[in-house]
């Protein structure tokens, strides 16, 4: 029975997803230049927006009729890390489907002007957590109605009509990773014609090559509140097929000067979702941004520092199922500009401040079912109110992992 449910809900998911997202379009954010402030998370939240390729079978009357390949094109939030056994949602949750033109441009032939669809399947998993997955619509089919059909123009179908929807709560296992995955969907679809008759069919979608979205690290102590993420900047351009454009913002420990600081390294790229056996795969867009919350500010300025810069020095890639091994983006250093502290007030420096950052390119090793890409230790020179005397920051890779992305091998 979970079998077929994982296969119906991908199918639908596809579908689904799609009407997952039109709803919610949002501007593109400049994707040449480092991350702007506006659009990075807090620390501790992956924000990301998905296009996966699907196919979907159009049953009319009970028998398939053809099978369509298109994307879907999703977006929402999740914590970076999990304590043992803790709530968590997929939050903030929106997608669309695209039909080619090709298939509206049949509408006239059978006089169609409109559709109603209904979700009656959207099941999002969570592996190795408790359930694995969760339809959404299983309660409450979702309603899309008046849906219009242009003649020659591609149908954009979205989900929700308004807002976003919340998947939850999943209980994480007490240890090793979850992976958040679209499993699949289905979708009831009425098509309407100005004659006043309607034909209705059944889109049966699933992945084509790969569905899962993001992997979620578990580990540290037990007893963690529930992570229900809201009001996370979702302002991301729409990625090509097959690939993620997202933003991973994971809390870290430095030591500066003999002292603990807390702070949040931020990632984004646009990257691809699976990766060919004997190819290899690159973050293209690379760029960053080193968050400081309040308290580390306040405990700066303690210091009696006014300003701060320098250079950043490593921030390590971690490969797992693939090489190299580890990587330093942060090549022959980052500059950090001269930044005011503000007692009280949070920082986001973006790094680069022009330009992006190289990553990659990540080969799969023999026999390699996955590569999964994790931020690693970071270190960075620093210096302060204008000092030449350079103050060492080093920073451990945060534990548990912080995954960027985990592609499967095909």
């Amino acid at each position: 029975m979970r079998r077929r449910h994982r296969r119906t809900a991908r199918r639908a998911g596809a579908l689904i997803i799609g009407m997952l997202l039109a709803a919610a379009a949002v501007p593109a954010a400049p994707a040449a230049h480092a991350l702007p402030p506006a659009d990075v998370p807090a620390i501790g939240v992956d924000t990301g927006r998905f296009k996966l390729p699907i196919g979907c079978t159009i049953t009319l009357a009970g028998v398939p009729v053809f099978w369509l390949p298109t994307d879907v094109d999703v977006q929402g939030v999740a914590p970076v890390q999990l304590g043992p056994g803790q709530e968590f949602w997929l939050t903030q949750g929106s997608g669309s489907i695209t039909f080619p033109s090709w298939l509206t441009s049949l509408a006239p032939l059978l006089g169609l002007t409109s559709a109603d669809a209904r979700i009656t399947d959207l099941s999002i998993g969570a592996s190795t957590s408790t359930p694995e997955s969760i339809n959404i619509a299983e309660k409450e089919p979702l309603e899309i109605p008046g849906i219009p059909i242009e003649a020659g123009e591609p149908l954009k179908v979205g989900l929700p009509l308004e807002g976003t929807f919340d998947v939850g709560p999943f209980t994480a296992a007490n240890a090793g990773a979850t992976t958040l995955k679209f499993d699949g969907a289905v979708a009831e679809v009425d098509l309407k014609s100005s004659a006043g008759f309607t034909l209705p069919i059944k889109a049966d979608c699933e992945a084509s090559q790969g569905n899962a979205l993001l992997k979620i690290a578990i580990g540290g102590p037990a007893g963690r509140p529930p992570a229900k993420i809201q009001g996370a900047p979702l302002n991301f351009p729409e990625p090509a097929s097959n690939q993620l454009v997202g933003i991973v913002n994971a809390p870290y420990r430095c030591v500066l000067g003999g002292e603990p600081l807390d702070v949040g390294i931020a990632v984004g790229a646009h990257i691809p979702l699976v990766v060919r056996r004997g190819g290899s795969f690159a973050f293209d867009r690379a760029s960053g941004a080193l968050t400081l919350p309040a308290a580390t500010v306040d405990r700066l300025a303690d210091k009696g520092y006014t300003t701060a810069s320098g250079t950043v020095t490593r921030q390590d890639l971690v490969v797992e199922g693939g090489t190299p091994a580890t990587q330093n983006v942060a090549g022959d250093g980052i500059a950090i500009p001269e930044t005011r502290l503000e007692r009280g007030r949070p920082l986001v420096i973006p790094l680069p401040a022009e330009g992006t950052l190289t990553a990659g390119p990540f080969a799969p090793a023999p026999g390699a079912r996955t590569v999964a890409v994790s931020l690693g230790a970071a270190a960075a020179d620093l210096s302060f109110d204008g000092s030449p005397e350079v103050v060492r920051a080093e920073c451990a890779a945060p534990s548990p992992k912080a995954y960027l992305v985990e592609n499967p091998v095909t």
